[in-house]
């Protein structure tokens, strides 16, 4: 340890300055000294409050100059001198100027085992301490030392507060920069929800148009067909028309309206379901709808994909359920699901069925499954499924993000909660539990 680490707090001071005073009163002498050394000098740290002590306290001394104390630190040991003027090795020492030609001290270590300095007294006149004076003077130095114990906890103490603190403010500071970055990173997933959503209005958008290619395309083919006759009439007309031939134009003119009000009757269907689908998924708006009509204006949405992939859906949800809630929240879910199954479950070359199915259990609660026959999921990603950017299909078209829109949509707008079991080779099957009435926000 550093001498300049060594600080003594002042009620150690004042404690040490009551025990050189009291044991220069004992030994009956004019100076009681604590000296504490530095790298070039030494300082009287205590000085006892006697009559005819000559030294001051804070006072230096150069070392190297032959001091009493100078002998104590080196040899570590007791040194006691009766009278210097009648001994040549301290005749000449710098003490003697003050007139204290007599001395006893020993050493002081600190904890470490370097020295600190020195415990002495010294007096102006001849004297040959009693041993009882020595074992009082080492007693003295046991006590002082047990102080630089103390001294030193306290010290690390302080030095352990001090990083404890640095720790904090670095714990803050760190927590400061986790905050912003989780606000950063919920801010980009916000916005990636948003595009998921918005590829599912893109993808919505595409099965409509090939939804309504059918019914559109032969509606144009009746009333191309019924042009055309009516062209051929006007011309025959001016030739003149028989009966027959009118009964059969007529019965055509029939039969092409007949297929013409299919179509278009055909095609407002699928635009009306498209378009509450549409308003659902790009909305949070609070209504009613039946459970059963709203499953099937959703997956009409999934028409074509679905032929294109080969497989099959089964939607068994029984009439009657009436919902109160966000309609669009759960066609999302309904989405993303299937999708997740026609994506994921089946090898290819494989043909696979989807089966969803509702029920409405007693607590007034709907539990909806979607379950497949496909391979299922390893249990190494079971618990991994619902993560944000979670895909087995990194670089091939997988966002990562339609399960965790489904987890994000049950258990925030839907208020329930979902799970998921799977066995691989078995398929897998997601669990929904829904309240059929989701409960309002609070105002």
């Amino acid at each position: 340890m550093l001498v300049q680490q060594r600080i003594v707090p002042d009620g150690f001071l004042g404690k040490w300055q009551q025990t050189t005073n009291v044991m220069a009163g004992i030994f009956d002498v004019p100076a009681g000294l604590i000296m504490r050394v530095w790298p070039e000098q030494i300082e009287v740290l205590v000085s006892s409050h006697t009559p005819g002590n000559p030294y001051e306290e804070g006072e230096k001394a150069n070392l190297n100059t032959g001091l009493y104390c100078e002998t104590v630190m080196a040899t570590r040991s007791l040194l006691e001198v009766p009278h210097a003027l009648e001994d040549a090795h301290w005749e000449n020492n710098p003490d003697v100027a003050l007139n204290m030609v007599s001395y006893l001290g020993v050493p002081l270590l600190w904890p470490d085992g370097e020295v600190f300095g020195t415990i002495c007294v010294l007096d102006s006149k001849k004297r040959q301490f009693q041993q009882r004076y020595v074992e009082l003077l080492w007693e003295i130095k046991r006590t002082i030392e047990a102080d630089f114990q103390i001294i030193m906890q306290q010290q690390k103490l302080v030095v352990g507060n001090a990083n404890l603190s640095a720790a904090n403010q670095a714990l803050a500071q760190s927590n400061k920069e986790l905050k912003a970055a989780l606000e950063q990173v919920s801010t980009m997933q916000g916005e990636l929800l948003r595009a998921e959503k918005m590829s599912a209005l893109g993808n919505l958008v595409a099965g409509v148009a090939h939804e309504l290619n059918t019914p559109i395309g032969n509606g144009l083919m009746a009333a191309s067909t019924l042009k055309s006759n009516a062209e051929d009439m006007a011309r025959q007309l001016e030739a003149g028309v028989t009966r027959k031939r009118l009964h059969e134009f007529i019965d055509g003119i029939g039969q092409g309206t007949d297929i013409l009000l299919h179509c278009l009757g055909r095609a407002a269907e699928l635009v009306d379901s498209f378009k509450q689908v549409a308003v659902d998924q790009s909305s949070m708006r609070r209504r009613q709808f039946d459970l059963q009509q709203t499953f099937a204006e959703t997956l009409a949405t999934l028409g074509n994909l679905i032929r294109q992939s080969g497989h099959q859906v089964h939607c068994n949800v029984p009439d009657g359920i009436v919902m109160d809630g966000y309609p669009g929240a759960l066609e999302q879910v309904l989405l993303n699901l299937v999708n997740n199954g026609l994506v994921h479950a089946f090898p290819a070359g494989t043909r696979g069925q989807i089966h969803i199915k509702a029920r409405l259990d007693a607590d007034d609660w709907v539990e909806l499954s979607v379950s497949d026959d496909g391979v299922g999921i390893p249990p190494d990603n079971l618990g991994q499924v619902f993560d944000p950017f979670f895909t087995t299909r990194l670089g091939q078209g997988g966002s990562g993000l339609g399960l965790h829109v489904v987890y994000n949509q049950v258990t925030t707008a839907l208020r329930g909660s979902v799970r998921v079991d799977s066995e691989p080779g078995h398929g897998a099957r997601f669990t929904l539990r829904i309240p059929r009435v989701v409960p309002h926000e609070p105002e």
